[in-house]
């Protein structure tokens, strides 16, 4: 088996200096910390060295939490103690210059509390702060309600938003693009695209379940790291969870495009295409 690689080392061309919040808004079970936790391992294997905020309470055995003691968590489970939790990180963004990368979690968050009791866009912009914004959505029209309702009651589309689709929601038996074109024609999603969000399709895993019970990272289950109490690995398993990381995730984040990502010193990872 030979391996190709594209190589994509784009950086943003703007804001390249100004520290990233990157935050993914979606309800319950949309796929928000598998995109955000490969995220953060790639970002880092790139030479990133994004903060990890965790705020999802509700999240104990799939969080961001597996990622290491590094990952830091608020001290309360309220959305008002979570949101003041919230603003002192973002304030210290301020000296640390850091990216951060928030699992806010899904139902009425802190994120939540802190767009409905404060002006953030305009707030993070004074501050110096890039706010990116990824709605996860499926193919259930309940999965587009965050989308709609901020929109509507808050007037809340920050100029960095981008509409992400977990492949892993749609249905079996329909394809990928005949599914996306299909949620790409809903109304609160062709606003969204209207005023500039983009889009993108985060690739289905197989085998999360998995990985979840281990708490391991996708990195570490992809090297076949053991976990005490628990089981050897398959290697098939091992295996697509290394394409998926390798491959698809990659492809993934060029298609989005470096400028809805934390900043990656080394670029845009690596894609390796496999050829029997």
């Amino acid at each position: 088996m030979a391996s190709a690689t594209i190589t994509d080392a784009a950086e943003p061309t703007e804001l390249v200096t100004r520290p990233t919040l990157l935050v993914a808004i979606g309800r319950q079970r949309v796929g928000k910390t598998t995109f955000l936790k490969s995220l953060a391992e790639i970002t880092a294997q790139q030479g990133g060295r994004p903060e990890i905020w965790n705020t999802d309470s509700m999240n104990r055995s799939h969080t961001l939490s597996s990622l290491g003691p590094q990952v830091l968590e608020a001290d309360s489970m309220s959305p008002t103690g979570q949101a003041a939790w919230l603003e002192g990180q973002i304030e210290k963004l301020v000296e640390s210059r850091h990216d951060a990368i928030l699992d806010i979690g899904g139902g009425w968050t802190a994120m939540h509390e802190l767009i409905r009791s404060s002006p953030l866009v305009a707030a993070l912009d004074e501050l110096g702060i890039s706010l990116v914004t990824i709605f996860m959505i499926g193919m259930e029209n309940a999965d587009i309600d965050y989308l709609q309702d901020l929109q509507e009651q808050h007037g809340f589309l920050p100029p960095r938003t981008a509409i992400v689709i977990n492949e892993g929601l749609l249905p079996v038996g329909i394809d990928t693009p005949q599914a996306v074109s299909q949620i790409l024609e809903n109304e609160a999603v062709l606003n969204a695209l209207d005023r500039g969000a983009a889009h993108g399709v985060f690739p289905a895993i197989n085998g999360l379940k998995k990985i979840a019970d281990r708490g391991q990272s996708f990195m570490d289950f992809a090297a076949n790291k053991p976990v005490p109490g628990q089981p050897k690995s398959s290697v098939f398993d091992r295996l697509r969870v290394n394409r998926w990381l390798k491959r698809d995730v990659p492809l993934f984040l060029r298609d989005l495009g470096a400028d809805y990502l934390p900043r990656m010193p080394k670029g845009l990872p690596d894609v390796v295409m496999e050829n029997v």
